[in-house]
């Protein structure tokens, strides 16, 4: 008989309603550059990565679910059922010439649980964040005497299917399905001031998406002896041509309206241009990627994990002509470290010690500003993480704790620089799901 596991059914529940109530709900961000493209790029790390620089292509664990590479799903406890879910606190310090302007927010991260379909077979569900939008500030020319404010809003979510298969001792492929939804809005209000005469102008853009993305992954181990072994991980996404809908239009008219409309009702003049259309014509792409990882592992001591990842965002299509992507590339490094994973005498040694770093070539290149002038940046954006797994009892389920400090540079001609950090908590179950008993 299997046995009857309690948490599972609850943890079941909350996974059928909460993500999607809170996860696509939530403003992940407040920086100006979540205003381009598909907005800002929200990579969260599951169990140990977010500790260790967001690291994983290469990493295969039994004591927590991977996110970055669908392959390591296959080195997971055949016989258990996992669950995982997160909640961060980040802030965020932006560098304006009227000085600093400071946001901070609670999110609620992801969830995912992942069991075996076979000894052989492996696969995983869950929802997480891709990119969102959230800003709102203010622009002025004196030239003409003008202000406009800007303000943006919104996330991309995706719900995923993922599946590993190991054909061969050793060797581990992987492919994992999703369904990308949700929806970024972009809004523009410019006055005249100093006239009483002069109409107030709107533009106003939404996007919403509904589409299907699928990324690959594999990792070979080579087993140097009992103890030690190296993995090497790649990963594979192909350019996907995003489906939805869009709205664009402009208006005139005499007061503005709350952040998501131009205008109230009545005081709109005229509507300069309207569409309402469908994305059936790869208008928008969700780039291509690469990336390889390996990691050396010292069973149940230490692991050591770099990774390489490029988004190809140059080539991926956009609607907005008003900037140009850079292809993103990112450098990752990261360490677990247990002093002994079997003590019973002190918890401080079972205790697993993380710490990792990483550096981003972001993906804008250039684009026209409010007052059509070209601006050029070379984003930089480098972080430092660490944390700790806390193991829970004498089992593999565990708290794991990260903190994250970074900074964003524009090093172009706005020199736009950005602080932020965050500190997560996200708990890894392990539970023997599948054990038969041996009596009743």
């Amino acid at each position: 008989m299997l046995k009857t596991n309690k948490l599972a059914l609850l943890v079941l529940t909350f996974l059928s309603i909460h993500p999607l109530v809170h996860l696509s709900a939530q403003q992940r961000t407040f920086s100006a550059l979540s205003r381009f493209g598909l907005g800002e790029s929200q990579t969260i790390g599951y169990s140990s990565s977010s500790a260790m620089g967001r690291t994983g292509i290469g990493v295969r664990s039994s004591y927590g679910i991977n996110n970055f590479n669908p392959a390591s799903l296959s080195a997971l406890d055949s016989l258990s059922f996992y669950f995982d879910g997160g909640m961060s606190y980040f802030w965020q310090s932006q560098e304006t010439q009227d000085g600093n302007i400071e946001n901070s927010d609670m999110v609620f991260d992801y969830i995912a649980l992942a069991f075996s379909v076979s000894p052989r077979v492996t696969s995983s569900v869950g929802f997480k964040p891709i990119s969102g939008t959230g800003y709102k500030f203010l622009t002025t020319d004196e030239q003409i005497n003008s202000q406009s404010q800007l303000n943006g809003s919104g996330n991309l979510t995706q719900a995923y299917f993922s599946l590993a298969v190991k054909p061969i001792e050793n060797l581990s492929v992987g492919a994992s399905f999703g369904y990308l939804f949700g929806n970024l809005r972009n809004i523009s209000k410019a006055e005249f001031l100093g006239s009483t005469l002069a109409l107030n102008h709107g533009i106003y853009n939404e996007v919403r998406i509904s589409s299907i993305v699928y990324d690959f992954g594999a990792q070979y181990t080579h087993l140097l002896d009992d103890a030690r072994s190296l993995t090497l991980g790649v990963t594979f996404r192909p350019k996907i041509g995003l489906k939805g809908d869009a709205t664009s239009y402009i208006a005139r008219g005499s007061i503005f309206g709350d952040d998501n409309n131009l205008f109230y009702p009545g005081s709109t003049v005229d509507t300069l241009r309207h569409h309402n259309k469908s994305l059936d014509n790869n208008e928008i792409e969700y780039a291509g990627s690469y990336g390889f990882g390996f990691s050396y592992n010292i069973k149940n001591k230490l692991t050591v994990a770099a990774d390489y990842s490029a988004e190809l965002w140059s080539d991926a299509k956009h609607f907005d002509k008003t900037f140009s992507y850079k292809n993103t590339t990112k450098y990752s490094v990261g360490a677990e470290y247990i002093p002994n994973d079997r003590s019973a005498k002190s918890y401080l040694a079972r205790v697993r010690y993380r710490a990792g770093a990483y550096a981003r070539d972001e993906n804008i290149g250039s684009y026209r500003d409010v007052n059509n002038n070209v601006i050029n940046s070379d984003l930089k954006n480098y972080g430092i993480t660490f944390g700790l797994g806390l193991p829970l009892k004498r089992s593999k389920t565990s708290i794991n704790l990260a903190v994250e400090f970074g900074k964003r540079d524009a090093n172009g001609s706005n020199n736009y620089k950005q602080s932020y950090g965050k500190i997560t908590a996200n708990f890894s179950i392990h539970e023997l799901w599948f054990y038969k008993r041996q009596f009743d």
